[in-house]
Parts: C-alpha cells; sequence; structure tokens
C-alpha cells in the first residue's frame, strides 16, 4: 500500500506540468462553457447544464470531476426574437490521486457576442471571452516519502522530508477565449439541408502560475481546442457528426463520433409534449472507445456516457487505463408562447 503511494504522487505530480491537468469530458458539448466560451452567445434560451464524472472502480485512486454552468442570453433582437450576446457563470471540481489529494476547483465569469451575416441572418459569428479563478491543492501530511522509509519496521513519519519548500495551495486567475461559426442556427431543414457548427478556443492565454514550489514559476501552457460538425435530418431522425481536437506542450487528443436524435413526439410549436432519446459513439484517439445513451422530455434532458478504455495502442498492464462514467443533465427554460429555437442540435 505504501508503494501504491509513492508511485500515485509521483503521477500526480508528473500530472501537474502535461496535458492531463486540463479537466476533460467524454460529454464535452454538454460542458460547453468549459469547452469553448464562444457558446454563452448561441444559445437562444436560459439553460442550465451539469456533468458529473468519476472511474468504474475509483478505489483509492480518485478521480471525479463535476461542473455545473448556467448561460443566460441577453441583448435580445426584437425583429428577430434572438440574442445578440449571452453571459455565463460555470464552476468544477475535480478530486485525483491517492485517496483524493489533489484537487482543483474553478469559477468563471463569461461574456460572449454574436454577428449575424446575409440577409435572412443564415449565419452566425460568435466570440466569447471568459475570465475565472482557480484553486490547487495537496495534502501533503497524507504523502509518504523515501527518506521516512525504515527497512526493518516501515515507514517512520518522525523521519519525514521537511516539505516546507512546497505550498498546500496554489491560486491563479485565467483568462480564456474562443470563437464560433454556425451556419442555420434555427435548424430550419425546410429551408436549407443541414446545419453545421465550428469553432477554436484557447484556455491559458495568461499562462498563470501552477507550481507548487514557493517561489517558483511553472507557468501553464496555452491549451488550444478546436471543434466542429454538422447535423442533417432524415425523417425523425436527426444526424450530427462532430469532431474535438486538443493540443498542449505537443501533445494531443483526438475525439471523433456521431449523435443520433430520434423524435418520438416532437414539439415545434410551443404546445405539446417533446420527447427524443439519443444515441452515440465517439473513438478517443489511442485512448478509448466512449457509448452514450439518453433521452429529452420538454425541457430536461439526461444522457449517460461510458468511456471503454482501449489497449490496441498500449501495454494491457497499464494500472491507470480505466473505464470512465460520466452523467450529463440539461434544463431550458423555455417560452412555450412561441415556437421553439434551440440553438445548438447537441443538446
Amino acid at each position: 500500500m505504501s508503494w501504491k503511494k509513492i508511485i500515485s504522487s509521483l503521477v500526480l505530480f508528473g500530472s501537474i506540468s502535461v496535458f492531463g491537468q486540463e479537466l476533460q469530458f467524454s460529454q464535452f458539448f454538454s460542458s460547453s462553457l468549459y469547452l469553448n466560451p464562444a457558446f454563452s452567445a448561441i444559445y437562444v434560451e436560459p439553460s442550465l447544464f451539469v456533468n458529473y464524472r468519476r472511474p468504474m472502480d475509483n478505489g483509492v485512486n480518485y478521480n471525479e470531476t463535476s461542473q455545473i454552468s448556467v448561460s443566460m442570453p441577453v441583448l435580445i433582437n426584437k425583429a428577430e426574437n434572438l440574442p445578440r450576446g449571452g453571459v455565463g457563470l460555470m464552476a468544477y471540481n475535480n478530486q485525483s490521486g491517492y485517496e483524493g489529494i489533489f484537487k482543483i476547483s474553478g469559477a468563471f465569469l463569461n461574456y460572449g457576442h454574436n454577428f449575424s451575416i446575409g440577409r435572412l441572418s443564415t449565419e452566425v459569428i460568435a466570440a466569447g471571452v471568459q475570465l475565472g479563478y482557480e484553486s490547487y491543492r495537496v495534502n501533503f501530511s497524507d504523502l509518504r516519502w523515501g527518506s521516512s522509509y525504515n527497512p526493518y519496521y516501515g515507514y517512520d513519519d518522525s523521519m519525514a522530508t521537511p516539505v516546507n519548500e512546497f505550498d498546500d495551495e496554489t491560486n491563479h486567475m485565467i483568462v480564456n477565449a474562443g470563437v464560433m461559426y454556425y451556419y442555420n442556427r434555427q435548424r430550419n431543414f425546410t429551408l436549407y439541408n443541414y446545419s453545421a457548427f465550428s469553432g477554436f478556443a484557447i484556455t491559458n492565454i495568461n499562462r498563470p502560475d501552477k507550481s507548487f514550489v514557493k517561489n517558483g514559476n511553472a507557468k501553464a501552457p496555452m491549451l488550444f481546442k478546436y471543434h466542429g460538425g454538422f447535423e442533417f435530418k432524415v425523417r425523425k431522425y436527426n444526424i450530427l457528426p462532430n469532431i474535438l481536437i486538443q493540443y498542449q506542450s505537443r501533445n494531443y487528443t483526438a475525439d471523433g463520433g456521431i449523435y443520433m436524435w430520434y423524435s418520438l413526439h416532437e414539439n415545434n410549436f410551443g404546445t405539446g409534449t417533446d420527447i427524443k432519446f439519443v444515441a452515440g459513439a465517439w473513438y478517443r484517439l489511442r485512448d478509448s472507445f466512449i457509448f452514450l445513451g439518453g433521452f429529452n422530455y420538454n425541457s430536461f434532458s439526461v444522457k449517460a456516457s461510458y468511456d471503454l478504455n482501449s489497449n490496441l495502442f498500449y501495454n494491457d498492464e497499464i494500472e491507470y487505463s480505466r473505464n470512465h462514467f460520466e452523467l450529463s443533465l440539461q434544463y431550458v427554460l423555455r417560452k412555450e408562447s412561441r415556437v421553439r429555437k434551440i440553438s445548438n442540435p447537441l443538446f
């Protein structure tokens, strides 16, 4: 057990300086404000999002992440009955490492603005900025060091290595920004054959110092994200291929897959019941296969996904390759008196 604690600690501190330090959601479009700040200018109705992610076998090595965000449209254009901007709030929390000794929490304020293109406002370009505060915390008293090991009877805490050169907590401001392009934002498939969207976002623009070493200087590398997809409708099915590519410090991940919504009963005119079922599958390059299922009932939707880690590209005995479960919830505050104008098909 002690050796596992040492190994877990080494993995933990190694992850602070590599790509793994950034939180990642398999249902990336359901954590939209974390994905791209420009999304706050895309929503046409107030929306609440909740995400929860954890391994299937958490055990003593934790890796739990939760996220909540709220988006509110502003600057409503009366002629089009569509917002020109949106504000948002986002907060997240992550607990990882041996017995959850490493904790990350953050809170962010978001603003996005969009610009219509064309006579019928068929195309939209949105830009968003995000300013927030993040905290890293480690309980050093729970760590075991090689200098405190006595070969005769095990670990002697009285011989522990002093950790005065480390801080238990580091806090920093973070600036993120993003842009998006949306074709056929209102998803009118009577006039247009398809709807398409594409976005680019940058995290850690200000490159904050995330070091635990006192008077240290470990600037966080910028994280670049590209996401995109399109939607087309076949009878009662809405089919949505999409991708996400992330790059940070010469490391990258790539997710590609497809959603498919089936409308059991579709509410197009603000009356009656809206019932849809969703299924999807993705592949994360050199990592895992992801499967998703869920449903939408009027203003509420719930989706659950399962990450099945693939051993196609690495050794079967890697201990930290684990399957994950993720749950997302969404509630949209609709105005039932008007035609429903959902701006993002992936929710």
